[in-house]
């Protein structure tokens, strides 16, 4: 690749970045605020589910808001959006208004994903988005760094309310990092059902790798959300739950940093079932983990090898969908992976009101459908550059290169 294709997809993976950040610096605490609040595990579960499934609509619908008001315009939208939901969210008193105001930080955050998704796969020619998807999960690895520690720190030495603040204050300069988006408008594929229904005629194998993208995010979601509790019952502080959190984001970064080294030579592909497998049982045995030093070491063991799963996925996705369907192809990805995010929350949540451990024990059955649908799909995921240049019928065209 060239210099300027690489650092637009350092400035888009700058922006994702800055968005995972904010959405981790309030995601270890929000179920501890939840707890303190009074709220049984059951409604702990649904406020933290509730984004994830305002998420999936949204998301679907991103090609709607691009094709109005542009892809740069979707994204500022989202950031802006996203910075009033969570500036309010501390002084929101009723059970309803908890709900409302996280499902609207869920609609409005859902439009920037698949545009950010979309613009990294547009960026980079085929033989190079293996390289190009690992610089931008690595910039989410730096969020995931971030995030937690300072939302911990943040709790700890001020208040639970101080990271819904600094998330809010953060989401509103990351506005100005979407001047890397590109102002282009998805008017051929503005039609949201419309654009699905024929990304499925044409890529029938993207549904399958949505499929595995929410099993791999149900079973991080059930640790996101049920890691606080349980560390917290076990006398661990907020600052050292975000350390645990902290500790995996360090060791997903390692992960991405070797994989794009060595992208010639080690497909992620390859390894999806054992990083399944690591993340499904470094996840499933928490309960038996009685402390930080081993709940820090079990998350980022498994954080390595998970780290090739998320970028297998997506570069999955940009080689089998059609370049004039990239955003609802992403939209889609982004989806499944929120239906991950609500599933895992709020199924773990109904578990946990038999005991904790039962929600981490979820993860089994969904690592297991992983690593059987890994094992069954054998579509080829090879970009091909003729791909670029497809038409894709029944109205939905080409966007013209810029």
């Amino acid at each position: 690749m060239s210099a300027l294709p690489v650092l637009r997809i350092h400035a888009l993976g700058l922006a994702a970045g800055a968005a995972i950040t904010s959405i981790l610096m309030v995601a270890p605490i929000l179920p501890i605020d939840l707890d303190r609040r009074g709220l049984p595990s059951l409604h702990v579960g649904g406020v933290v589910g509730i984004m994830s499934a305002a998420l999936v609509v949204s998301e679907l619908l991103a090609v709607l808001v691009t094709s109005r008001i542009g892809r740069r315009g979707a994204a500022a939208l989202s950031f802006a959006g996203s910075a009033v939901m969570l500036a309010s969210f501390p002084h929101v008193a009723s059970l309803a208004g908890m709900y409302l105001n996280r499902a609207a930080f869920g609609a409005v955050r859902g439009f920037l994903w698949p545009v950010m998704f979309a613009e990294v796969a547009d960026a980079a020619p085929p033989p190079h988005r293996p390289a190009a998807f690992a610089i931008f999960w690595l910039y989410f690895g730096v969020g995931q760094l971030i995030g937690p520690a300072l939302g911990g720190w943040l709790a700890e030495r001020l208040s639970l309310q101080a990271p819904f603040y600094g998330a809010a204050l953060l989401s509103l300069l990351a506005v100005a990092t979407t001047l890397a988006v590109r102002t282009d408008r998805d008017t051929g594929a503005g039609r949201p059902l419309h654009a699905l229904r024929a990304l499925i005629r044409e890529a029938p194998a993207v549904p399958r790798t949505w499929l595995l993208t929410s099993c791999n995010v149900i079973i991080f979601s059930v640790y996101a959300t049920f890691l606080p509790l349980h560390a917290a019952a076990r006398g661990v502080r907020a600052g050292a739950i975000g350390l645990i959190f902290t500790g995996g984001a360090l060791a997903f970064i390692v992960g991405q940093e070797l994989l794009r080294r060595f992208a010639h030579r080690l497909r992620p592909e390859r390894i999806l079932i054992p990083a399944f497998l690591a993340r499904g049982l470094g996840v499933a045995v928490t309960p038996l983990l009685p402390s930080f030093w081993p709940l820090f070491l079990a998350n980022a063991g498994s954080a390595v090898l998970g780290a090739a799963i998320p970028h297998a996925l997506s570069t999955r996705i940009a080689a089998q969908a059609p370049r004039a369907l990239l955003v609802a192809a992403m939209g889609g990805f982004n989806a499944a992976a929120d239906v991950g995010f609500f599933l895992g929350p709020v199924v773990g949540g109904a578990l946990a009101a038999l005991g904790l451990r039962w929600a981490f024990a979820l993860v089994v059955p969904v690592t297991a459908a992983a690593v059987l649908l890994v094992g069954l799909d054998r579509q080829p995921v090879d970009d091909h550059g003729g791909e670029e240049q497809r038409k894709v019928r029944h109205g939905v065209t080409e966007q013209p290169k810029r």
